[in-house]
């Protein structure tokens, strides 16, 4: 196949890869923002169908193309040498390795405490607990962070080992930060109090 092809269908299974983490990205907020069991059993099954109809083909386009863009163009192992590249390599092994490890073992126990469950039944304290687990939460604001250093890296093509670790280092924080702040508690504004008092002053 030519470098042409494998390039279109490498773009294709980057494409697929970004929509569904985006979209899935978007679930898991409407999961974290869920009151009722019935919101969280209708993200999770819209989750599932993401992954199954977009992120896997995303996937595997992504893998195949990219390995034989390697085997082909960058002479194999060699492409270990270069930095932009061997970024963008590992930063997709770390997303496989983190989706086997940490979100498809999160979903599943998702799944075990929503059996038997209603619609309308309100969040179980086990729920609430598997909803908050701060490595399912991190990885959730980790992924898109990941995939656009990844783009970042394939589009600049820095050739310094420095630039690499240094994009790598700032989105792990930045995802903490973002989860961090996600897992607080909505805190009433000044507004809301004052509006409050003066109810309460009638």
């Amino acid at each position: 196949m030519s470098y042409g092809w494998l390039l279109a269908a490498h773009l294709l299974g980057a494409a697929l890869l970004g929509a569904a983490i985006v979209a899935l990205w978007l679930v898991d907020e409407r999961i974290r923002r869920a009151s009722d069991c019935g919101t969280i059993s209708r993200a999770g099954r819209r989750a599932d169908a993401l992954g199954k109809r977009v992120l896997m083909p995303g996937v595997l386009l992504l893998a195949v193309s990219g390995a034989r863009l390697v085997a082909s163009y960058y002479g194999g192992w060699a492409f270990v040498r270069i930095p932009w590249l061997a970024g963008m390599a590992g930063v997709f092994v770390f997303q496989s390795a983190w989706a086997n490890a940490v979100t498809h073992p999160h979903a599943k126990r998702m799944r075990r405490l929503l059996a038997g469950t209603r619609d309308a039944d309100p969040l179980t304290p086990a729920l609430e607990r598997a909803r908050s687990e701060p490595l399912a939460s991190f990885g959730q604001q980790l992924e898109p962070l990941l995939f656009a250093l990844a783009v970042a890296l394939g589009v600049l093509r820095p050739m310094d080992w420095a630039v690499v670790a240094m994009g790598c280092i700032a989105a792990a924080l930045l995802a903490a930060a973002i989860a961090f702040y996600a897992a607080r508690p909505l805190a009433p504004s000044s507004l809301s109090r004052a509006s409050v008092e003066a109810e309460g002053g009638r």
